[in-house]
């Protein structure tokens, strides 16, 4: 694991009362597409792994800030940042549809302006929050549309512009895995298994990631994923 913690806004930041708590918004984006319906049952099952891990670790739980969101055709919030203690179900999804990512990537700025602002209202300094997505397809929206989406996600003058990990199997693309990510971009090597083993092996990667950012109390990005190759970014941002 690297560390890619960074107050975001860049450049000196004053000092924090030693009092206030350190909260990672981590944002669970999942290509529900029709494509990924063999795989339903895996995600939710997966989806109840997750929470059960943050309900039954408190030191987890108070640092990792965690939304789950989705997208096929249109975008949807799965579950919104919320204390696990106050969830009253747990999430599930349902694959269908196309892989549009332009609504997705405008839905994840959204959330996470409203998020950052409820943690900071509760008195938590916020680290820059990190998205991970996972893909198995191209996006079916035109270009124009979904990288005006991403342009408005990476816009430098937004202060908590996110760090993004993407995670791509099946007929997802390098092109736009290193597109959409700033830190990390993993490819499902051909003939490394079925796209059922490799989307379990990017889940217990990001699943690992987040344990391990909770034990630093900062961002730690997976250096390698089994089954994976990790593919060269040429949009890095700090």
């Amino acid at each position: 694991m690297s560390d890619a913690h960074a107050p975001f806004g860049g450049g000196a930041q004053p000092a924090q009362p030693a009092f206030k708590p350190k909260g990672l918004p981590a944002y669970l984006v999942l290509d529900t597409s029709g494509s990924m319906r063999e795989f339903g049952k895996l995600l939710n099952d997966t989806l109840l792994n997750i929470y059960d891990t943050l309900y039954t670790s408190p030191q987890m739980s108070e640092f990792i800030h965690l939304s789950v969101l989705s997208f096929n055709t249109a975008a949807h919030l799965v579950t919104p940042m919320t204390d696990i203690d106050e969830l009253t179900s747990l999430p599930t999804v349902r694959c269908e549809g196309l892989s549009n990512f332009a609504p997705i990537l405008r839905l994840v700025r959204r959330q996470i302006d409203a998020d950052v602002a409820q943690l900071a209202q509760r008195g938590t300094q916020v680290l820059r929050p990190v998205v991970f997505l996972l893909t198995d397809g191209v996006p079916t929206d035109p270009t124009d549309q979904w990288e005006a989406a991403l342009g408005a996600l990476r816009d430098p003058t937004w202060r908590p512009r996110p760090h993004v990990i993407t995670y791509g199997f099946g007929l997802a693309s390098e092109y736009t895995l290193r597109r959409l990510a700033t830190v990390a971009a993993f490819l499902a090597e051909p003939g490394g298994g079925s796209t059922g083993e490799a989307l379990t092996s990017a889940l217990t990667s990001l699943l690992n990631s987040l344990v391990n950012s909770a034990r630093t109390r900062s961002l730690q990005v997976p250096e390698q994923v089994q089954g994976y190759k990790s593919v060269p970014l040429d949009f890095v941002e700090f």
